[in-house]
């Protein structure tokens, strides 16, 4: 019975403001995802990139870049993972010279103090660091550096572009001290990029958090001095971003295709009636009414499945449909493949890479794909090209594995209606009009 209520991951409403500490219903994040999400598909196995496409960590960006158009809460995430892991590993002498920040340092104001001081809500995290990098404690008297979870980002490769002493911070004139601090230039770099007003990929913070970042920063580089922005970024990426992610990758159509089917299916389900109509007003043996039931099954099914963004057709294949920034003009190289009879419509997924990758570099420019020839050309696009895109291998089979189930569960209740549905008709004396 439980396929019959099987729900995909539920969409998680994106709050309006600066980012906050988003919980779900039920506690952790590990515990509202267990029954919709395989643990293929989790956080970690996604962040740390060990998920295959449709749900890799390229696929992720791309999805926060052009869906939720936040992707810097992500690159400022995998740096920050990397950067403790860095300083774990620094020479003992160096980071004796950045101290540990506190937040109830009279540097920080008593409502911060208040908010950053409360352990978090029981979220695992990614564990790089198990005891304190300067003096063999853990950072935290709440332990919020040291989960259960023991997966390293060693896999990660980042492109971190070579960094250079930056004197100040746009107009606020932010000045660290001393400079001495191990990773100094790096650190003063990310304000420049995230953190300060103004930056190329400011993060969405509130003016309170922001200042309580910048005066942590200000005073060292230990790793404990990001401490509120990765309360803040881990509960957003893993409690909103991460299952809405999943729950779009689940689609695998396009909106026109999306529309398609469901007509295709109202019409398999119109036919059903009408067939089933004609025969009982006939002098027909009224089991013959009983073919009425495949068009409505499988009219139901396809309109079932449809409603979540699944097409069945496409899920048999293992593909998907290109999105929009994936796409490409036709050419007439296209068009004379196309009568040379040669199949166009599917391609290996080593050349679905957008010609404007959105890349991991951590000092790349802001995040704004206006510019990207797509935006321009893919409304131009007439509709029937759109409706039969050319497809993609999907190759994760956890993600498989939720479709799997959302396709049975639509089978089930497809089945549930057309039972009493074809019942009803046979039951119905013939009406002997032909």
């Amino acid at each position: 019975m439980s396929i019959l209520f099987y729900k995909r991951p539920e969409y998680v409403l994106k709050r309006n403001g600066p980012l906050a500490e988003c919980k779900r219903k039920g506690g952790t994040a590990q515990d509202c995802s267990t029954a919709t999400i395989p643990p293929e598909l989790s956080f970690e196995s996604v962040v740390c990139n060990k998920c295959l496409p449709p749900c890799s960590l390229q696929d992720f960006l791309n999805y926060l870049t052009y869906v939720t158009h936040d992707a810097e809460n992500l690159q400022f995430y995998l740096w920050m993972v990397d950067y403790f892991q860095r300083f774990r590993n620094a020479p003992k002498t160096e980071k004796m010279l950045s101290p540990k920040w506190k937040f109830n340092d009279l540097r920080c104001t008593s409502r911060t103090t208040d908010r950053t001081e409360k352990p978090l809500f029981g979220s695992r995290e990614i564990n790089l660091h198990s005891e304190d990098v300067s003096n063999g404690s853990t950072w935290e008297d709440q332990s919020e550096f040291t989960g259960d979870y023991t997966q390293t980002m060693n896999s990660l490769k980042f492109s971190i572009s070579p960094v250079k002493h930056h004197a100040a911070v746009g107009s606020m004139q932010w000045q660290a001290s001393p400079q001495m601090q191990p990773f100094r230039a790096e650190i003063n770099r990310i304000v420049t990029h995230y953190i300060s007003p103004g930056s190329p990929r400011q993060l969405n913070l509130s003016h309170n958090d922001r200042a309580t970042i910048l005066r942590a920063l200000e005073y060292t580089t230990h790793p404990s001095a990001l401490t509120l922005v990765k309360r803040i970024l881990d509960s957003t990426l893993r409690n909103q971003s991460h299952p809405n992610f999943v729950r779009w990758a689940i689609c695998n159509g396009n909106k026109e295709w999306t529309i398609g089917l469901r007509i295709f299916a109202i019409m398999n389900i119109t036919t059903g009636f009408v067939i089933a109509i004609l025969l009982t007003l006939s002098k027909a043996s009224r089991w013959w009414r009983i073919f009425a039931a495949i068009e409505w099954w499988f009219g139901l099914t396809n309109i079932i499945a449809a409603s979540q963004g699944l097409c069945i057709l496409l899920h048999r294949m293992h593909s998907r449909q290109y999105h929009a920034w994936e796409t490409r003009s036709y050419t007439a190289e296209d068009d004379e493949a196309t009568l040379k009879g040669l199949d166009i419509n599917f391609i290996q997924y080593e050349s679905t890479r957008s010609k404007w990758p959105v890349k991991m570099e951590v000092f790349g420019p802001a995040n704004n794909y206006s510019g990207e020839p797509w935006v321009s050309q893919y409304p131009q696009k007439p509709w029937y090209r759109k409706l039969f895109e050319k497809r993609i291998p999907v190759h994760e089979t956890g993600l498989k594995q939720i479709q799997n189930r959302m396709i049975k569960q639509a089978e089930a209740w497809a089945l549930i209606i057309t039972i009493p549905l074809t019942i009803g008709f046979v039951a119905i004396p013939n009406g002997n009009l032909y």
